[in-house]
C-alpha cells in the first residue's frame, strides 16, 4: 500500500481545517492557470494561444503583445487607506530560436485600466509604450504603471545602470529601471524560466524571486527587491498581466503557467490607531473569544478524524495496511512524514534539530531524505515533498514569507505548482547531547 490514503488525506485535512481557522483576510482574486484555453484572460497586439500557452510575441519584429487577466484588481481603498497583498507566481519561456542577436523582454506590470498600445510600434518599451509616448508628458500624466522587467536588450538611453544585455528591473512610469540585476539566463535554449513577484503592503516592499541558469547550467534563484508605495503611482483599480516586444531584432515570448492572489484591501490587517481607553480590552477579548473557539473546533475535529480513522484500521486491517504500522501518532505533518520528534538528542549532529535538518535537506534538493525510514520508500513522492515543503513554508521564520491560507491548501491540492522557498538564515538551537540510557 502506497503512503497515500487514508493517512496524508487526513493530515491533509487537519491542515485545511487549522489554517481554516486562523484566517486573517479574504481573498479577492485567485486563480491558478497550467493551461489557457477558455480562460479569462484579454490578448492584445499579437498575442495568441497557443496550444495551452499564450504566445505573447512571435519570433518577428516590431511585435507586441499583452496577456490581461479580465477583472481589474482592487489595489487600494482611498476611505480606508489600506491597500492590498498579492503575489503573482508564472513560468514563461524567452527563446531566440538560437539566434545570437535579439530582443526585447517580457514584463508583469499593474497599469491604468485600458492602458493605451504602444504607438509606434518599437520594442524599447516590452509591450507597454513607445520612445514617443514616454517623452509625451499628456501621455503620462494620464497612463501609470508598475512593471516588473525580464529585459533581453540593452538600450543605452534607459539602461545606462546595466552593464549586461540581459537583467531584471523594476520600472515605474518609465522604462529606467530603479533598480535593477543582472539575469543569468541563456535565451538561446528555449529554456523554462519561473518567477515569483510578492507585495507587502505593511513593509511596501515589492520583491521578485526568478529563477537563472549558472555557467555549468545547474538552476539557481535569484532576488530583487524596491520598497515603493503603490498609491503614489496607480490608482485605485488596476489592470494587471504580461506584455512582451519586438523591435529591430526578436525573439519569442511565451507564458507558459500563471497563478495569482490577492487580498482585498478593506481586510487587510494594519497598525490600529490609538484608542481610547475604555475600549482597549475590546480587541483582546474578541481574540481571546476567538482563539477559544478555534481550538476547541480544532479539538473536536481532531477527536473525530481519529476515531473514524482507527475505526478503518480495526475494520480493515491488511498485511501491508499492519507493514505500515499505523500505530505511529498524528503530531504534524513533518512527525508523520520523518518519522522524528521535533528534536532528537542522540541522531547525528546535523539531524538534530528536524527543521533546521529539514531546510538543509530542500536546499540539497534531497527533501525525500527525510521521510521515515521505517515507510521503506513505500510512499508517493510528490505527495511527501509536497507534504514537507509546505511544512517548510508554514514554519518560515519570518511570518512575510509564509504562505496564505488558500496557496497552502491548493499546494498541498496539487492544484499549484509547488513553491520557490527561500531558505532562512537559521541560527542553530541544536541541543548538546544527553548522555546516559535511552529508549531504542
Amino acid at each position: 500500500m502506497v503512503f497515500q490514503a487514508p493517512k496524508l488525506r487526513i493530515i491533509y485535512l487537519l491542515i485545511s481545517i487549522f489554517l481554516l481557522l486562523i484566517n486573517p483576510c479574504a481573498t479577492q482574486i485567485f486563480f491558478n492557470y497550467t493551461n489557457f484555453n477558455n480562460k479569462p484572460i484579454n490578448r492584445k497586439g499579437n498575442a495568441s494561444i497557443s496550444g495551452s500557452v499564450i504566445q505573447l510575441t512571435p519570433d518577428e519584429v516590431d511585435n507586441w503583445g499583452r496577456a490581461i487577466y479580465s477583472e481589474q484588481m482592487h489595489l487600494w481603498d482611498e476611505k480606508s487607506e489600506k491597500v492590498a497583498n498579492f503575489t503573482s507566481n508564472f513560468s514563461f519561456i524567452i527563446d531566440s530560436q538560437g539566434k545570437d542577436r535579439y530582443s526585447d523582454g517580457i514584463t508583469f506590470f499593474l497599469s491604468t485600466p485600458n492602458y493605451p498600445k504602444p504607438r509606434p510600434t518599437d520594442g524599447f518599451g516590452l509591450g507597454l509604450l513607445s520612445r514617443v509616448q514616454m517623452r509625451e508628458s499628456t501621455f503620462q500624466d494620464a497612463n501609470k504603471f508598475v512593471a516588473v522587467e525580464f529585459d533581453t536588450f540593452r538600450n543605452t538611453e534607459n539602461d545606462s545602470q546595466n552593464s549586461v544585455r540581459e537583467h531584471v528591473g523594476i520600472n515605474i512610469n518609465n522604462m529606467t529601471s530603479q533598480i535593477s540585476t543582472p539575469w543569468n539566463c541563456t535565451i538561446k535554449e528555449n529554456r523554462t524560466y519561473s518567477a515569483s513577484i510578492n507585495y507587502d503592503s505593511s513593509t511596501q516592499n515589492l520583491s521578485v524571486t526568478f529563477t537563472g541558469f549558472n555557467y555549468d547550467n545547474t538552476s539557481i534563484q535569484q532576488h530583487l527587491s524596491l520598497v515603493i508605495n503603490l498609491t503614489a503611482h496607480l490608482p485605485e483599480l488596476v489592470d494587471f498581466g504580461f506584455s512582451a516586444s519586438t523591435g529591430l531584432l526578436s525573439e519569442l515570448h511565451i507564458l507558459s503557467t500563471w497563478s495569482f492572489e490577492s487580498t482585498a484591501p478593506s481586510t487587510i490587517q494594519q497598525s490600529p490607531a490609538p484608542s481610547v481607553e475604555k475600549n482597549k480590552d475590546e480587541p483582546k477579548t474578541k481574540l481571546v473569544v476567538g482563539l477559544s473557539l478555534g481550538v476547541c473546533i480544532l479539538i473536536i475535529g481532531l477527536v473525530l478524524v481519529c476515531f473514524v480513522y482507527r475505526k478503518k484500521c480495526r475494520e480493515g486491517k491488511g498485511e501491508k495496511e499492519e507493514e505500515l504500522g499505523f500505530d505511529l501518532s498524528m503530531d504534524d505533518e513533518f512527525e508523520q512524514a520523518c518519522g522524528r520528534k521535533p528534536a532528537e538528542p542522540y541522531a547525528k549532529q546535523d539531524e538534530i534539530i528536524m527543521l533546521e535538518w529539514v531546510w538543509e535537506l530542500y536546499g540539497a534538493r534531497n527533501l525525500l531524505k527525510a521521510a521515515d525510514p521505517r515507510l521503506g520508500g513505500d510512499f508517493d513522492e510528490p505527495q511527501m515533498e509536497r507534504l514537507m515543503a509546505v511544512g517548510l513554508w508554514c514554519a518560515h521564520p519570518d511570518y512575510n514569507a509564509r504562505p496564505s491560507i488558500r496557496k497552502a491548501i491548493h499546494v498541498l491540492d496539487f492544484e499549484v505548482t509547488l513553491p520557490i522557498l527561500t531558505p532562512p538564515i537559521i541560527v542553530s538551537t541544536s541541543p548538546t547531547r544527553i548522555s546516559g540510557n535511552h529508549d531504542a
